[in-house]
């Protein structure tokens, strides 16, 4: 962590344009720069000191890093513990407490912002994985790609497995992907979780922090998730990445935006913020219902997070995205909660 406050190195605000800071750059640069002083010891130290702060504010990709490991910025973040499930899996503890859910500046689906009292839960670390859902369907062969009934997905089931047994090892640890909302479903059930609702995905994304459109912030950039990425059809240049490849946000989850969209238990209702229960909010029905009568839910279910070839406004943690349920493609993936 920087020891050094480089917006007062240079005597301007934290919201300073690029323009702004070039000026006082350049000002404090003919002052100090050892050429112009009889004390060029001193001066070197105070030159190289404002050259240090002007490489980092003027390059967006490092003033974003700075500007995350700065004190007021880490004192939002929340200490985490990780829990190992009967799998080995790891998990997170999402504490209880209140957020306000949505967006005003996002689109007519996020509206009104509004509080939000969730439960205190266990949440996957990151995104299901091509070896742990290996696992599932070794014990579950009803589930397997060549057994699957036709009603559970879509024709795409795990479309980047060569058969049931046999993924590249190369993607042990990516997220497996083409799982339609049943498969999901299934895979939570046999590991003794159930996939979160969207309050409790949206709660757990945004990591503790208020008001902020990213798991980090309000800004985005290659170091923070992998989206962005051209995709040309082709299977080989599907671009997902190993899970925890990026910095975990303030609950310690991985992955929460970008990689893959992550199924939810709930239906999809577009207005459904305007009439939302103020605690533990699902839609559609209740949690118990959903878990006991799963496999006979035909109406759109709701994934959140967006994905390796999304822009980085679909990556907007308020960002709602849905689709039925045996929907399985290459761009969705799964985590799964439980309680505590």
């Amino acid at each position: 962590m920087p020891k050094r406050n480089y917006y007062t190195i240079l005597n301007v605000s934290s919201d300073a344009s690029t323009h702004e800071i070039k000026r006082a750059y350049r000002q404090l640069a003919l002052k100090y720069h050892p050429d112009k002083s009889t004390d060029n010891k001193a001066s070197a130290a105070k030159f190289q000191e404002i050259t240090e702060t002007y490489e980092v504010l003027c390059d967006n990709t490092k003033r974003e890093l700075y500007n995350q490991n700065q004190p007021s910025n880490l004192n939002q973040t929340v200490n985490y513990d990780v829990v190992y499930d009967n799998n080995g899996s790891e998990m997170v503890l999402i504490p209880a407490g209140e957020f306000i859910m949505g967006s005003n500046d996002g689109d007519t689906d996020e509206v009104p912002t509004h509080a939000v009292y969730i439960d205190d839960f266990l949440m996957d670390r990151h995104p299901v994985t091509n070896a742990e859902y290996k696992a599932f369907i070794d014990e579950n062969p009803k589930w397997r790609k060549d057994r699957i009934p036709k009603n559970y997905h879509d024709g795409n089931y795990l479309k980047l497995w060569d058969d049931d047994s046999c993924f590249a090892m190369s993607k042990t640890n990516h997220p497996v992907v083409a799982v339609s909302w049943y498969a999901a479903m299934a895979y939570a059930q046999w590991a003794e979780k159930r996939l979160p609702t969207e309050a409790e995905w949206e709660k757990a994304a945004r990591g503790g922090l208020i008001g902020k459109k990213y798991p980090w912030g309000n800004s985005i950039n290659k170091y923070n998730a992998n989206y962005g990425n051209n995709w040309d059809g082709r299977i080989a240049t599907i671009r997902t990445t190993p899970v925890g490849s990026y910095t975990p946000n303030g609950y310690g989850l991985c992955d929460m935006v970008g990689n893959v969209r992550e199924w939810c238990l709930d239906a999809y209702q577009s207005d459904f913020y305007e009439n939302s229960p103020s605690r533990n909010p699902i839609a559609g029905d209740s949690i118990k219902r959903i878990l006991s009568n799963y496999k006979s839910v035909k109406n759109s279910r709701v994934f959140r997070g967006g994905t390796w070839y999304y822009p980085s406004d679909y990556l907007r943690v308020s960002h709602r995205s849905r689709d039925i349920p045996i929907f399985a493609v290459t761009s969705i993936g799964f985590r799964c909660v439980k309680k505590d």
